[in-house]
């Protein structure tokens, strides 16, 4: 019996001391794999982690030792190597252009994000596999290509594209009216192509997305179709001409003519819904080479001058009388600075910049659609509309002088011409005051008369123009110098002091 009792406890001595050498076994394992996952830890620590590691590339660039901004800006200068590589875009019916990639805003697609995860290759995720990463790295035997693919994105390529194609495409044409053979004929209107930005787009990166093989090639460009912003339906049933005038401009100054015709062609064509608002500033501007406009004489501070788009006043006084025969509403309307010679004092209508404009609202309970008219040096306008005024109706304007000023003043002007010459450039104009009355006749007889505006003009001097020109500079300086007093005995003397010193000589 006490031999049995021996023999369990020495089993029992015998189980503790396994256990405990398990125990111990555990723990030494636990703190070699403690040790070990310590010395991972700081081999990862103590690489900079916003360096990227040795033997990384992005693409074809090697971006090792680089931040991710040094990185992105190399991917991104190696991408302009292909910048150039032209792409042939082809439309259906054989209409074809040529672009680059580089002005499609070639891109590496989802750059940023490619960046970042070069930067953190071989410091983030599993921390084992990260230091055989980095022991790789230090030996020079990592080798890590993060694969790109090329892109162009509609914001980038919209410009490219367009300029491309967009002159190659069909624009929109309005629908119109006109006049023929004494009735009103309406010309259809045509939809426009416009480029289907999305789907060029799609096929563009389709080439150069993937296994591209860094050349050009041809891409199928898509088009869609667009409504003229005037189309046929909106000008039926308003096919009565309310009212017309014309003005006569020449073909004398090939500026002013430019202008005119430029100023009336941006207007006609403009269709005005019922109880909208049109300023023919707004319509004209702006007074540009590109937007069809040139030097020419016009009205400024009292004085004739040259500035772009000179006579164009001549246009908005034409539609200022045309509106006035349709009894369109004239909600803003100035006189010119002086009298002009196209119109009846009090019937003419100025533009200057943002000073002055000519406004009018339909007052009509149907569109009203302007039209333009240029023939023989003519420019007029045709307000077109549904007629409702009665038969036996008619309506005229007739301008009134209310009162004249004389000018006796005289300017002085320096020329090229030659010391000696002195002549009359242009006669003194009278200043003026003037009304407009509109005339109302039912059955030939006059019913009522009133006032539409009232109109002052400045008068304007005589203006002597005075040679200055010399081939002695002291002379032309002293003949400026007398002008510019614009005493006429001051300028009399200099001249006869100059040019009989030149006789003595």
């Amino acid at each position: 019996m006490a031999e049995r009792k021996r023999r369990k406890q020495t089993r029992k001595d015998a189980q503790k001391r396994t256990l405990a050498g398990v125990a111990i076994l555990l723990v030494c394992s636990l703190a070699v794999i403690f040790a070990v996952r310590i010395m991972i830890l700081r081999t990862i620590g103590s690489y900079d982690q916003d360096i990227i590691i040795d033997g990384v590339s992005i693409g074809e660039t090697d971006v090792s030792g680089m931040t991710a901004e040094e990185a992105k800006s190399a991917v991104e200068s190696a991408a302009q190597a292909y910048a150039g590589v032209e792409l042939v875009l082809s439309l259906d019916d054989g209409r074809q252009g040529t672009v680059t990639l580089g002005d499609l805003g070639l891109s590496v697609k989802d750059l940023d994000s490619i960046v970042q995860e070069a930067t953190d290759y071989g410091k983030k995720g599993n921390s084992v596999e990260n230091y055989k990463i980095l022991k790789s790295s230090e030996a020079g035997t990592s080798s890590k290509v993060f694969q790109i693919e090329y892109q162009v994105t509609e914001k980038s390529a919209e410009d490219g594209l367009n300029a491309c194609l967009g002159s190659q495409l069909k624009k929109p044409v309005n629908a119109r009216l006109t006049q023929a053979e004494g009735k009103t004929q309406l010309i259809e209107d045509e939809p426009g192509e416009v480029l289907d930005l999305k789907k060029t787009v799609v096929s563009i990166n389709e080439l150069i997305g993937g296994d591209w093989d860094k050349k050009g090639g041809t891409v199928k460009a898509e088009v869609s179709y667009e409504d003229a912003q005037i189309v046929s339906e909106d000008l039926s049933g308003i096919t009565d001409v309310l009212g017309s005038y014309s003005t006569y401009y020449g073909d004398g100054d090939e500026g002013r003519t430019m202008n005119v015709e430029s100023g009336a062609q941006h207007v006609g064509g403009t269709l005005v819904q019922p109880g909208e608002e049109v300023s023919v500033n707004a319509l004209m501007e702006p007074y540009t080479e590109e937007n069809g406009y040139a030097m020419a004489a016009s009205f400024e501070n009292g004085e004739v001058v040259d500035s772009m788009g000179g006579g164009i006043c001549q246009v908005s006084t034409t539609l200022y009388n045309a509106l006035l025969l349709s009894e369109v509403e004239i909600t803003e309307r100035y006189a010119h600075s002086m009298l002009v010679s196209y119109v009846e004092p009090s019937m003419d209508a100025a533009i200057a910049d943002d000073v002055k404009d000519l406004k009018f609202r339909n007052n009509k309970e149907d569109p009203i659609y302007i039209e333009s008219v240029l023939s023989d040096g003519n420019v007029g306008f045709n307000i077109y509309g549904k007629e409702t005024r009665p038969e036996n109706r008619s309506i005229e304007f007739e301008s009134e002088t209310i009162e004249t000023t004389e000018s006796d003043e005289i300017r002085y002007v320096a020329t090229d011409d030659y010391i000696g010459a002195m002549y009359t450039s242009s006669s003194a104009q009278e200043g003026l005051t003037a009304q407009l009355w509109k005339i109302v006749y039912e059955d030939g007889e006059e019913v009522s008369r009133d006032t539409v505006n009232y109109s002052q003009y400045n008068g304007s001097a005589e203006t002597i123009s005075v040679g200055t020109a010399s081939d002695n500079e002291e002379d032309t300086e002293r003949m400026n110098t007398a002008i510019e007093t614009q005493d006429e005995d001051q300028i009399l003397a200099a001249i006869e002091e100059i040019t009989e010193g030149s006789s003595e000589e």
